[in-house]
């Protein structure tokens, strides 16, 4: 199984550029973060190289102010995919400089003004709209269903209506990225729900329940999970995105138990 630790969440006391080594330290490989917008990615990737790190995903993002906060709450549901494909355009290259493994894509909040169907025909629109540009560039995008509870009024916090819109979109390079955290504070059925889904799956995150803190300080069985995990055909990372309760590095002690 494969680890990135999330620096927007983790080692947050350091500065951010410090957080790769910090990372490193603590025997992970890998790192992802939110927005490449507001980074300077000539550090980012110095700071890579420099610790012989990978980067797997970041979010869809672009320079505009505007567009970019817009894409930090989701803009699938509203249907703008002229904005979508615009910023895929500028992500690319932060991608490429980077040598990410991925961009996360968020659906949006609830559109009162339209009706349920329109929103789920905009999504559709939207990922075939871009579908042809992630797989000529053969770049990973993976959408996220969050829970309605920390994120109020998000549109389709549930796994099972993304994955029926991505077995229309039917790519490759288009899955779901399929939160622990989130799929249990909406859902439950963790293991069940992965099960069916797998195949559409590209990314996990963990985090445990209550709280948003570190594996062992909740509800879920991260030891079954991700041995469950590890059974199935998938070879991509498990992001660690969690808010740690104590020391950083010492949470981590968690993947002791589960290292498949």
């Amino acid at each position: 199984m494969k680890y990135s630790a999330c620096i927007d969440m983790m080692f947050a006391y350091k500065d951010f550029y410090d957080r790769f080594s910090e990372v490193k330290r603590c025997g992970i490989d890998t790192v992802e973060f939110w927005k490449w917008s507001n980074k300077d990615l000539s550090r980012v990737c110095e700071e890579l190289q420099k610790n012989s790190q990978n980067l797997s995903i970041f979010n869809i993002d672009c320079r505009d102010e505007k567009l970019s906060y817009d894409l930090s709450r989701g803009i699938l549901n509203s249907g703008r995919k002229n904005e979508l494909i615009e910023a895929f355009g500028e992500s690319v290259e932060a991608y490429r400089k980077l040598s990410a493994h991925g961009m996360i894509v968020l659906i949006g909040e609830t559109r009162d003004d339209i009706s349920k169907e329109q929103q789920d025909e905009n999504i559709l629109e939207c990922l075939l709209a871009v579908k042809p540009y992630a797989e000529k560039e053969n770049i990973n995008l993976f959408v996220e269903p969050l829970n309605a509870t920390d994120r109020k009024n998000y549109y389709m916090p549930y796994s099972k209506p993304l994955f029926d819109i991505l077995e229309k979109v039917d790519s490759k390079n288009v899955k779901m990225l399929f939160d622990i955290y989130h799929q249990q504070m909406t859902e439950g059925h963790l293991i069940e729900s992965i099960d069916a889904q797998i195949s559409r799956i590209g990314h996990f995150h963990v985090a445990d329940c209550p709280g948003r803190h570190e594996p062992g300080t909740g509800e879920i069985n991260y030891p079954n999970v991700i041995s469950h995990i590890a059974t199935l055909p998938y070879d991509g990372y498990v992001g660690l995105e969690y808010r740690a309760t104590r020391d950083d590095c010492f949470t981590l002690g968690f993947l002791d138990e589960v290292r498949v």
